[in-house]
């Protein structure tokens, strides 16, 4: 399966779908970690925010979401 992927160092893409509002950590706003599955028009399909910084989804997860859109 191909996907592209995406880094948001700059957490631009928090804010352009406007998810979360950013926390202060070591003098710089953050955000929680977020996994986004967006489709090729750019619409939010599925979003996972984490609860702390190593929080992420299980890739099984992943997966499983990118088959149930796939079926749609």
């Amino acid at each position: 399966m191909d996907i592209p992927m995406l880094a948001d160092p700059g957490s631009s893409v928090h804010e352009a779908y406007g998810i979360v509002e950013p926390y202060y950590f070591h003098r710089r706003d953050m955000y929680l970690p977020a996994t986004f599955l967006v489709d090729k028009e750019g619409n939010l399909k599925w979003l996972y925010i984490g609860k702390r910084n190593s929080d992420r989804p299980a890739r099984e997860l992943i997966l499983e979401q990118l088959s149930q859109l796939q079926r749609k």
